[in-house]
């Protein structure tokens, strides 16, 4: 259908404007590095919020985490003046803070425009989270989001004056590697806590095996974004440790005179300007003497742990990234007489899930068989019941507003590796549960339940059926005490897990399960973590880093003694015991990420145990109290819009417009303002666009009004065609619903747009009264009701070009008729079906498939016209996307000019078979370009535009086309360039060639480059 006429200066209607000068495209550039992103509400839109507010801070929550909001609160007003000291720098205005309780991960967020504001998550980490390092849980998350504040929003100079005047939309801190803006928010949250991730075994793991492995990440890879292992945390934990070390040789005061000189920078992107000016060396010219430091740093700690003897286990897989605890597959569950084991995986290629393993020894030059048994998206630790039925965790929704963590129950003998399989049952709903295990009589489950911020040990009665019944605490929990990975003795009487408690106590405790009176196995600032029985109930297993590296202890529960089981080089976390207890499974590390390990236990080779870490500074004592004032929350406050934003480019009408636009939303993102006014010389009167958007609703809603002009042809007076101006008068109201699946999403949509078009027609003087009749133009209302429908399956990959796997589908009807109140009726129905096929082969290399087409009719002669060609070389080139955003639609008929056939219907296929070439993952040094991967297609394109789709004429291999005169063919190939640009743009570039089979073709073939994204 056509749309409601679009503003004459969007970009969607009128032709591209070339940037002549480079401020000009520096300009742009930073636009749209910072341009703010379309907002959705905070939470379940069902929760009453309040706002706690202090000197500096305004702290949103919804009713129920209040306790929490009052200690962010606290604790953000004594961090303040800590980082200011610190950087330097604060805000001069209140920082916005919300709190949200919807998420199972552990995270937060901070950005400073339009307005400074945070986001933080309330679940604390999870059993084996890279921020598991920390004292206080809150003072770390609020340290890190509000040093990003007080970094980025620090700007002065010509930024600052360009603020003064358009409102805030300048920020030059953002715009340079994410690398120094996270790594210096690492560097603050371990200097003002005695956790953090500058002292995290896990971090310093992760880059151990880089040093020893000679697998150092360059400056270019950790300046953009990577494929490469540990991907987004290499901005992390490279940017914390070069940094650090940049502090201790230049001293304390050396970022806080970065962040100044460089938030004064009108041109973006000098980084080395600005920290040689400070210190005399580039970026590039330190992080050489930084990697030698590293070198010297890890191969003492290295000669160490072999001095003492290495203890190493063989590697079973070879996956890498994410693979977390093994667990033996008891007898009754065997496949063979070998053992097994169950394992979570996530490589990025595969699905995630729960797999099985045989440690059995491969045929020769064979890897070991592995299957999928449970297709699941949480890190899910893997339990059996004395029957051999699986239980396991799962992300799935609840209420459809939440992902929460839930138990599932899968019966001995079932596999779900679809995920949807009737078998799969679920055994929670909405709990948040997770790290299940069963009581080797199988009438009890235990398991840790996460709530407003603190896990408690839960345990409660398993039926043989697989339901759960009688759910209680096992253990009181203190507020923001976390309870990970409970596991049953072997006579099922006591219970051992590993606990969080506050001042940064990680450690391991056995508890009774009749009475609920635990003791402490260890109590120190090692992390001791994942404990697991051996088969008689003797010895207790876990891990801990007291050495400074991971690694698996035995804890004799008659005697007390600690004896240290391995003594790798990296690190061993999740030990499984084998039945017979003979066989240790662990999992290690490499700079790939994890994998599997197994090695004996022999006890005759256990070292002794050194003693705990005692280097570890004291938490900080608790936030003094500050005055909190707490209302209802008001959104009037963050909804006013704050900056204003100007486009400059050719418009409708033929000479320049000037486009001013506002945007404005409240914190939460409850409601959602805009206003734009374009404004040409010749154009009878500016244009202005008004919407809203409301969000505390179960559906997204929004209402748009616009007053638009533009010029038209069809008017013909006095035997002459005579331009004229219309004027439109539109409103359009709509709502989008999401249904949420486990493994898929449905989407429902529905909206109205009325419009009421009206031509200014010119009649002059002097008519012919013999001229040919007078033609008048259309004018009246156009009410269009629209239904729509998506759904969408479509699995990802890290190792494939494009999705991988699954299908994607959308449908659309519209109609305007007498029943809409319309004066003119139209209908048409669009379609499109997205399909991924994996090949059976190695190499990751993939089929897609998308098939669309719409048709469309009725009165209105101005109806649905749909057209069909290539790549739009002339009015879209690659400078135009680089400088403005706008790529060429992936969905083409290429070989052929644009647009080159068109009708009221029309009909589009492409078929293309898809394979990686190679992941370069490089770049130039610290410069914003950067090449993450290369892939290449061979594709078949097929459409057509027509009034009438003549049947007849079906036949194969006509001489005009594959299959009919009216549906043209071409065939190709393309090299596909995935890039990021200014750090945190990605754009996928195409060189290719296609030749089209039909008379409409381009002669020759087509040889084009264009920026575009894959289907």
């Amino acid at each position: 259908m056509n749309p409601p006429p679009a503003s004459p200066g969007s970009r969607a209607s009128r032709p591209l404007h070339r940037v002549a000068t480079a401020l000009s495209a520096v300009a742009l550039a930073v636009l749209l590095l910072l341009a703010p992103r379309s907002a959705r509400a905070t939470g379940d839109p069902d929760l009453e919020l309040w706002t706690f507010e202090t000197e500096h801070f305004r702290v949103h929550h919804p009713q129920g985490l209040a306790p929490v909001a009052a200690r962010v609160a606290s604790l953000a007003e004594t961090i303040h003046g800590r980082v200011e000291d610190a950087l330097g720098y604060a805000p001069s205005s209140r920082t916005e803070i919300v709190i949200t309780d919807d998420s199972e991960i552990a995270n937060g967020s901070a950005g400073t425009l339009p307005y400074n504001a945070i986001r933080l998550y309330v679940t604390a980490p999870e059993d084996m989270s890279v921020l598991g390092d920390y004292d206080d849980w809150y003072l770390d998350l609020v340290t890190h989001e509000f040093t990003h504040i007080a970094h980025i929003d620090n700007t002065s100079g010509i930024p600052a004056i360009l603020n003064a005047i358009l409102g805030k939309s300048f920020s030059p801190n953002q715009v340079q590697p994410r690398w120094i803006i996270e790594g210096l928010a690492v560097v603050s949250e371990s200097h003002h806590t005695s956790g953090g991730r500058m002292r995290s075994t896990l971090f310093d793991m992760y880059l151990r095996a880089d040093v020893i492995e000679d697998n150092l990440a360059g400056l270019d890879q950790i300046s953009s974004v990577p494929f490469r292992w540990p991907q987004g945390n290499l901005w992390y934990l490279y940017g914390s440790r070069f940094l650090g070390w940049i502090l201790d040789v230049y001293g304390p005061s050396t970022m806080r005179a970065v962040s100044a000189d460089y938030g004064a920078s009108l041109v973006p992107w000098g980084i080395n300007r600005a920290i040689r000016r400070v210190t005399g060396k580039t970026y590039v010219e330190l992080y050489e003497g930084w990697k030698d430091h590293l070198r010297r740093l890890y191969s003492e700690q290295i000669a160490a742990v072999e001095a003492r003897g290495l203890r190493e286990g063989m590697r079973l897989t070879h996956h890498g990234r994410t693979v977390y605890y093994p667990r033996f597959v008891p007898p009754v569950a065997r496949r063979s007489t070998a053992d097994e084991i169950v394992y979570y995986r996530d490589d990025g290629s595969a699905r995630r899930g729960i797999y099985r393993l045989s440690l059995a020894a491969p045929a020769p030059g064979r890897e070991r068989p592995e299957e999928l048994v449970a297709r699941t998206h949480a890190a899910s630790r893997p339990a059996f019941t004395p029957d051999g039925d699986l239980v396991f965790t799962a992300l799935m929704p609840w209420r459809n507003h939440y992902y929460r963590h839930d138990l599932v129950f899968l019966p001995r003998g079932e596999t779900a590796p679809d995920g949807d399989e009737p078998a799969r049952r679920r055994l929670t709903h909405g709990l948040r549960s997770s790290a299940p295990d069963v009581s080797p009589d199988g009438g009890h489950i235990a398991f840790s339940l996460n709530s407003k911020g603190t896990r408690y040990l839960e345990i409660a009665r398993l039926s043989a059926g697989g339901s759960i019944s009688e759910r209680r605490d096992l253990v009181p929990s203190a507020r923001f005490e976390q309870a990970y990975s409970p596991s049953f003795s072997p006579d099922g009487k006591l219970l051992a897990y590993s606990v969080w408690t506050a001042g940064g106590y990680r450690d391991i405790r056995v508890v009774d399960v009749a009475t609920g009176s635990f003791r402490q196995i260890t109590r120190d600032r090692a992390a001791d973590t994942n404990p697991v029985w051996s088969p008689d109930g003797r010895t207790l297993y876990f891990c801990s880093d007291r050495t400074g590296i991971s690694n698996v202890y035995a804890h004799d529960l008659a005697t007390g003694t600690l004896r240290q089981v391995t003594n790798v080089k990296l690190g061993a976390f999740h030990p499984a015991i084998s039945p017979d207890g003979k066989t240790l499974v662990y999992v290690g590390y490499t700079s790939r990420g994890h994998d599997l390990f197994v090695m004996p236990l022999d006890r005759e080779r256990f070292l002794p145990a050194p003693p705990p870490p005692t280097d570890r500074p004291d938490p900080p004592t608790e936030p003094a109290g500050v005055r909190l004032v707490r209302y209802p929350y008001d959104p009037l406050p963050t909804l006013a819009p704050r900056a204003i934003t100007l486009d400059y480019a050719p418009g409708a009408y033929g000479s320049n417009a000037l486009t001013v636009s506002v945007t404005g939303t409240d914190i939460v993102g409850r409601h959602a303002i805009y206003g734009q006014i374009t404004v040409q010389p010749d154009a009878p009167a500016p244009d202005v666009l008004l919407s809203y958007t409301y969000g505390r609703l179960p559906i997204d809603l929004g209402v748009r009004a616009y007053h638009t002009f533009l010029p038209r042809w069809g008017y013909r007076i006095g035997g002459r065609n005579a331009p004229y101006d219309e004027r439109s008068i539109g409103i359009v109201s709509g709502v989008s619903y999401p249904i949420r699946g486990e493994f898929s999403r449905h989407t429902l949509s529905a909206s109205f747009s009325a419009v009421a078009f009206k031509g200014k027609l010119p009649v002059g003087s002097d008519l012919d009264p013999y001229a040919p009749r007078t033609l008048l133009p259309p004018q009246g209302t156009l009410n269009i009701a629209h239904l729509g429908y998506g759904f969408s399956n479509a699995e990802g990959s890290l190792d494939a070009a494009g999705a991988a796997r699954g299908v994607s589908l959308n449908a659309g009807l519209d109609y305007a008729g007498q029943e809409t109140g319309s004066s003119y009726t139209t209908y048409a129905f669009s379609t499109s079906l997205n399909a991924y096929v994996e090949m059976p082969w190695s190499g990751d290399h993939t089929v897609a498939l998308r098939v669309a087409g719409a048709v469309s009719g009725g009165g209105y002669p101005r109806g649905a016209t749909y057209s069909v060609g290539g790549y739009d070389l002339e009015r879209l080139s690659l400078v135009d996307t680089l400088l403005t955003g706008v790529t060429n639609s992936s969905f083409t008929l290429r070989g052929y000019a644009p647009g080159a056939v068109a009708g009221r219907s029309y009909f589009s296929q492409t078929l293309e078979y898809r394979a990686p070439i190679a992941q370069p993952d490089r770049g130039l040094s610290t410069l914003p370009v950067y090449l993450r991967r290369i892939d290449a297609s061979l594709f078949l394109d097929l459409g057509g535009a027509f009034n009438r789709f003549e049947v007849d004429e079906l036949a194969l291999f006509t001489r005009h086309g594959l299959l009919s005169p009216q549906l043209h063919t071409s065939i190709g190939g393309e090299l596909w360039l995935e890039m990021n640009l200014g750090y945190v743009l990605t754009s996928q570039l195409r060189l290719g060639y296609a030749y089209g089979l039909s008379p409409l073709a381009i002669p020759g073939g087509q040889l084009y480059f264009v920026a575009t994204s894959s289907f």
